[in-house]
This record gives C-alpha cells, sequence and structure tokens, in this order.
C-alpha cells in the first residue's frame, strides 16, 4: 500500500480571482472537473481543448476572426507558431481586464500552452495533471520541451497519486512545485451499501477504451462463471472498445452474463452500485503509454461500501487497500482477479467486511470537502 502524503498549506490567501480552463464543456468521463469548479466557484470558466477561449455563454472572448472556431482551427494547423503568439496576447489581455491573479490549468498540455500568457499578465499557474497527460507516450514527446519549461514556470503542479508524482519528477518536475491531492467524492451522494445481501451482481463503470482493459474483466468474469454459473456482470459505459466487448461476450457465449447497460447517469450509477455485491475494474498502462490517474468509480464504488478488485496500477493502489477494502493483482493478470471475484462471491461476510472498510477509507482520506479544501489552500498560497 502506498501511503498518501498530501501537502499541509502554511499561508493563505484571504480572497483571489481565480480563472480554470478545461478542454471540453463537459464530458461524463470528467466529473472531476465538474467537481472542481462547483468546489472552488472561481470568477471565470473557459474551454475548448488546449487554447481555451470559450466562456460559460457560448463566446469566445478572442476577437474576430478567431471567435469563430474554424479560424482558431484553420490559424492553428497551418500557422501555429503565429496563433500561439496572437492567442497569448488576448488570453492575457483578457486575464488582467478581469483581474485574474490566479489560473488553474487542467492537464499538462494546457498548462504547457497557457504559461506565456501567465506570464506576460503576472498571473500564477497552477496546473492539474490528470493521468494521460503525464504518461502517453505521444503527448510526452509532443510537448517534451515545453513541459520542461512549463515546470519552471509554473507556481505549482498538482497530481492524483503517488505513482503520477513519481513519473513527473522523472520528467524533470520541481518537487518542491509538486502537490499530491487525489480526486474526491461526496459520501453524502453514495449510501453505504449492504454487498452481502446483494445478489451476485459485479459491476463495471468506465469507458470502453484501452487503459480500462474492459476485454479483460470479460474474461476474468468468464471464469468466475465456471464457478459461480448465477454470477452478473454489468458494464456502463461506452467508447472505442465497446463493439470488441459484445463480439467476445458473444464469443464465450456468455451474453446473456453480461450486461452491456451503456452511459448512466450520476443517480443511476448510485443505484446501481447499491445493487452490487463486487466492484471490479482491470486499469492497466496502454501500448501507447496511457495510464490512469485515480478512477473516479472506484472512490464512488469504495464509498457506497462495494468491495473492490482491481489492478495495482496509478492512484488505485492509493484507493484500494490490499486484503483490506478489496484485492488488487497485477496488471494483465485476469486469471488471479477472478479468484479474488470468486471469494468474494462465495464469501459474503467478506464482502460485507471490506465493503466497511472501503466505506471508511473514502471517509478519512478522500471525502470531496476535504480535498477540495486541499486544492483551495494549494492554490490561495502566497
Amino acid at each position: 500500500m502506498h501511503v498518501l502524503l498530501f501537502w499541509s498549506p502554511k499561508r493563505i490567501k484571504a480572497d483571489m480571482n481565480l480563472c480554470i480552463t478545461r478542454p471540453n464543456e463537459s464530458a461524463y468521463s470528467e466529473t472531476f472537473l465538474a467537481n472542481q469548479i462547483n468546489g472552488l466557484n472561481p470568477k471565470i470558466s473557459i474551454w475548448n481543448g488546449w487554447y481555451p477561449s470559450i466562456l460559460p455563454s457560448g463566446r469566445s472572448f478572442l476577437p474576430f476572426p478567431f471567435n469563430y472556431h474554424v479560424v482558431r482551427g484553420i490559424s492553428r494547423n497551418l500557422l501555429p507558431a503565429v496563433y500561439h503568439n496572437i492567442y497569448s496576447h488576448f488570453l492575457a489581455s483578457f486575464l488582467l481586464q478581469n483581474k485574474i491573479d490566479t489560473l488553474l490549468a487542467n492537464y499538462g498540455p494546457a498548462g504547457a500552452t497557457l504559461y506565456e500568457a501567465c506570464e506576460r499578465a503576472g498571473v500564477k499557474l497552477f496546473v492539474h495533471f490528470h493521468g494521460f497527460d503525464a504518461t502517453e507516450h505521444l503527448t510526452l514527446e509532443k510537448y517534451k520541451k515545453a513541459y520542461q519549461v512549463l515546470f519552471k514556470k509554473a507556481t505549482g503542479i498538482i497530481v492524483v497519486s503517488n505513482d503520477m508524482k513519481a513519473q513527473l519528477l522523472s520528467l524533470g518536475a520541481d518537487e518542491s512545485k509538486l502537490y499530491l491531492n487525489p480526486y474526491g467524492v461526496s459520501l453524502k451522494d453514495f449510501s453505504e451499501a449492504a454487498p452481502e445481501k446483494n445478489a451476485q451482481v459485479f459491476i463495471s463503470i468506465g469507458r470502453f477504451t484501452a487503459k480500462k482493459a474492459p476485454l479483460l474483466t470479460i474474461r476474468a468474469f468468464n471464469k468466475v462463471l465456471k464457478t459461480c454459473p448465477d454470477a452478473v456482470l454489468k458494464m456502463v459505459g461506452a467508447g472505442e472498445l465497446l463493439a470488441d466487448a459484445k463480439q467476445l461476450a458473444e464469443t464465450l457465449k456468455i451474453t446473456e452474463k453480461v450486461h452491456f447497460l451503456g452511459t448512466k447517469t450520476p443517480k443511476e450509477i448510485a443505484r446501481l452500485l447499491q445493487e452490487a455485491r463486487v466492484y471490479v475494474q482491470h486499469s492497466l498502462k496502454a501500448e501507447n503509454g496511457d495510464s490512469e490517474g485515480t478512477p473516479n468509480t472506484i472512490l464512488e464504488a469504495s464509498a457506497t461500501g462495494l468491495p473492490i478488485v482491481s489492478t495495482r496500477h496509478a492512484g488505485i493502489k492509493d484507493a484500494v487497500v490490499h486484503n483490506k477494502t478489496g484485492f488488487l493483482v497485477e496488471e494483465g493478470d485476469w486469471d488471479t482477479m477472478a479468484g479474488y471475484m470468486i471469494e468474494l462471491i462465495q464469501n459474503p461476510e467478506l464482502a460485507a467486511q471490506m465493503g466497511k472498510a472501503a466505506h471508511a477509507h473514502m471517509v478519512n482520506h478522500y471525502e470531496m470537502s476535504q480535498r477540495m479544501q486541499t486544492l483551495k489552500d494549494i492554490i490561495h498560497q502566497q
């Protein structure tokens, strides 16, 4: 088990004008950004890729003709250096006009794009890394030089796991600027369940993408069925591997046992967690280097009081305490994963015990208000 080494504030500034950037207006797989904006209540939030300029009203702060999406796209592709200078000029002006003193950029590539404008405007820059931006090979190659400058220019860099901290240190980040603060979970949104009383239902939630390895989860479940024929696997989400996952279930002749439920609302997810016995997720480092940060779904399942069966991967090693709140296996070892899944189905009392411990672990280390307060403390520092 990793020990969570959270940063402790020294001095806190009473007020600030904060701007938060994010790549997308909204994305069901990025609930942590919605939580961030709700918790920090910034003066301004802007979005639109790594060159964010769209305000909540839907208009761009960039002047004509760059307020048109097609013009921005063509300019970035044909004259990237020129567009960068134009964008940096107008972003700096925008920050000054709105008296912004602190900017929180979500994802490394955004930070690498925005540090120049922040420097021009005298604005403190904090960059929040989330996962692929610290590990994915093409991203690291593309932003290798920019990251080196970013590490020097940024006031602070926020990471969500001990693994991510170590990765950024290996890339050249200054340890004195790194702050560990994992995602939080709103415990009030997830009533504690009684998994030992539920049917033999496994649940997995997340995008059908390589780093979540849904095909390995299905293979593990197929082995479980040999011992526990009444078990069911519910899989929530969509993504590029969904068709492959359905094909695998058909090939294994277990389509009636694997329920593909598509995307669900937060309330629907909370209900599905209440009805399950065990949460399963076989996260791993994809061939392209893409990696998790700390999966919110594992936090939510733990908050619900479900035992977790997952992998020793990224922030999962912090969020799940092996042999206490669940079981962890090595990446790719779906055979051992199946064994732990069987153990929790055959031993409801163990599922209950681990589920209670998982809930307590969330209360003690991942409760949303705690994590938001720590994030506020970090970016309010003088």
